[in-house]
């Protein structure tokens, strides 16, 4: 295995710049296509249908990154000079504080309703607000996913989090065999579950492997210094196949975590095996920084700006395509999730990682002994 290393790698960032953006497209395309209202006098999309399938592969790229990073930090973890309650506590402090922010919003209208009439609906059950604590659930077209619907994904982060840090703990100097037997093991548990189990569904998916490659990169492949053509061909040959396999229609199947994790992870390894030889721009890098609270965000803000968008079309009579109102609920979804990135998580999270200065003298660590 690799050592591992905690030197920031600015290609990451680009890297999820696009998956964002990928992601808000093609959440935004599906809007203005096929969730469009039937009424609405859209000028068809001219992009085939496979094409707008296949943003969806940020998800994929995602997944890897994570994988990729857990183990790339890892070293201060597994020599002992940092506790796993570190990592864990860094992980929660990073991801949760937002996710509540955005569920809270999401709940608005269940909460008004309830306020106004007592009323409990569907989202306020006791299950459904698990998913404050990225517990899996049933909505009501009883698929895994949470009140604030990409929260799935988080779900997973969540998971493999929890697998790392057992990974570490269990044999430190095996990383990458201990976490695949972990997972192997979660994915087995999830097998014996009940079929009708939320935890069947969300332990028995495949879905999981994809971390694993990120982890296998991290560990096995060789990315620095390597020949620019032959890293171009890497990203080339990724976005190709994400674009094929879309087509096979593999994405809403168990073989997406073979087709479109292999993809992503030509992309992944591609742009890896660029760094230091491309200079990515600030705006890139920023976008990378936001794409979290851009993830979070991005359908509530499409979902939100429709009706405006009906409503133009319709008062005005407007001839509007679905491919330019797609641009224009992506550059909102965007603009949101960067707004909210700048006022809210990079403040909330820069409050909570804090180090908190000392206020008595020093004191030197003792080294704990086993009695």
């Amino acid at each position: 295995m690799r050592p591992t290393q905690d030197r920031e790698i600015v290609g990451l960032q680009a890297l999820r710049a696009f998956a964002a953006v990928a992601v808000v497209l093609h959440h935004a395309l599906r809007a203005s296509t096929i969730n469009a209202p039937a009424d609405m006098a859209l000028v068809p999309s001219v992009l085939p249908a496979w094409l707008i399938e296949a943003g969806a592969g940020g998800v994929d790229v995602f997944f890897i990154l994570s994988g990729f990073l857990m183990v790339y930090i890892s070293g201060s973890y597994v020599q002992g000079r940092r506790p796993v309650s570190h990592f864990l506590q860094q992980r929660v402090l990073r991801v949760w504080p937002m996710y509540v922010l955005v569920t809270l919003y999401a709940l608005k209208p269940a909460l008004l309703h309830w306020w106004g009439t007592g009323e409990r609906g569907f989202n306020l059950s006791a299950e459904r607000l698990g998913g404050f604590f990225l517990l899996p659930s049933f909505n009501e077209h009883h698929l895994i996913q949470p009140i604030v619907g990409v929260g799935w994904t988080l779900s997973y982060e969540a998971l493999f989090y929890l697998c790392f840090a057992a990974a570490i703990l269990v044999a430190r100097e095996h990383l990458f065999p201990a976490l695949c037997a972990i997972v192997a093991a979660a994915f087995g548990v999830g097998l014996l579950m009940p079929d009708s189990s939320a935890w069947h569904g969300f332990l028995a998916d495949p879905i999981t492997l994809e971390f694993l490659f990120g982890a296998a990169i991290a560990s096995f492949v060789n990315w620095r210094r390597q020949p620019r053509s032959a890293s171009l061909m890497l990203v080339a040959a990724g976005l190709l196949l994400f674009g094929v396999f879309a087509h096979m229609e593999l994405v809403s199947t168990h073989w997406r975590p073979i087709s479109f994790g292999i993809a992503a992870a030509l992309l992944f390894v591609g742009v890896l095996r660029l760094e230091g030889q491309v200079t990515w721009p600030r705006w890139v890098v920023m976008l990378g920084n936001a794409s979290y609270s851009i993830y979070l965000v991005h359908v509530l803000v499409i979902y939100q700006l429709m009706p405006y968008a009906e409503r133009a079309v319709r008062k005005y009579n407007l001839s509007l395509s679905a491919d330019l109102l797609a641009l224009m609920l992506t550059a909102g979804g965007v603009g949101v999730g960067v707004a909210c990135y700048f006022l809210l998580e990079k403040p909330i999270t820069t409050w909570l990682m804090r180090k908190p200065r000392r206020t008595g003298p020093a004191v030197l660590p003792v080294p704990v002994r086993p009695h």
